[in-house]
């Protein structure tokens, strides 16, 4: 796995877990709706990152890759869950910060 996509992944999945205030085993094997909305919040993000569909599933080692790309392509910013907007929102400016 490229070292890059682990350190992306671990800052991401940090925030997502503390939004939602998830354990990452819960986020990644529950389907209750908060569970369900940190899933779409990392997924979005890391495609937001740049990664691949293949890195994002690499990483998560607990998603297919087919359920990622599910995922990323049910993605809408119009119909998406305030939460998850809010989370998205708040990894682009942590990363917006550490660049500046």
């Amino acid at each position: 796995m490229n070292k890059n996509a682990k350190e992306v992944y671990d800052r991401v999945l940090a925030v997502v877990l503390d939004d939602f205030g998830l354990t990452a085993e819960k986020m990644f094997n529950s389907n209750e709706p908060d569970c369900v909305n940190a899933r779409a919040s990392l997924i979005i993000s890391l495609r937001d990152e740049g990664l691949s569909d293949k890195e994002i599933a690499d990483c998560t080692q607990k998603m297919r890759r087919c359920s990622v790309c599910l995922i990323r392509n049910r993605y809408s910013d119009k119909t998406a869950h305030w939460e998850v907007k809010m989370c998205i929102e708040r990894i682009k400016k942590l990363k917006g910060g550490a660049n500046s």
